[in-house]
């Protein structure tokens, strides 16, 4: 019962809570082409704006120099393992993110699951101009074994 809920959770978002302005820069959820990472990235956009909204906004523009952004960033394209790290354990020192630094923490969220990180992940990399694609339990799972 919970699982045909929450199919149809997905298929409401996808046909009519997607597409906004809050993805302007880059691309909509509904442009998502697979089925899997847009239902990920669907999942993923309710967790972001429970979870990290508040300080990296919901168009991912971050807070002018305290908080940084994470449409266009650099610092998300070199490394998804480190941004899978900071989603789940929080970060602490300066950072550079489009040649501007940071140095305001992050809090950690250690009560994720890998599938919720997983989730937020595919969202945050696949708008805003990212375009990695689905992002798994299982791929969270293996950047945790490093």
């Amino acid at each position: 019962m919970i699982k045909v809920n929450l199919f149809i959770l997905t298929l409401i978002f996808a046909f009519f809570g997607c597409r906004n302005k809050e993805e302007k820069s880059g691309i909509s959820i509904q442009d998502i082409k697979d089925l899997k990472t847009r239902q990920y990235a669907i999942h993923g956009k309710v967790l972001y704006d429970r979870l990290c909204a508040n300080c990296h906004q919901q168009d991912g523009t971050g807070l002018r120099r305290l908080i940084p952004p994470l449409a266009g960033a650099d610092y998300l394209k070199q490394d998804i393992g480190r941004t899978i790290h900071i989603i789940k354990y929080g970060l602490e020192g300066d950072i550079t993110v489009n040649g501007v630094n940071y140095n305001q923490p992050m809090p950690p969220n250690p009560q994720l699951t890998p599938l919720e990180i997983s989730e937020i992940a595919t969202y945050i990399y696949n708008v805003w101009g990212h375009k990695e694609g689905l992002i798994t339990a299982r791929d969270v799972e293996e950047y945790f074994k490093d």
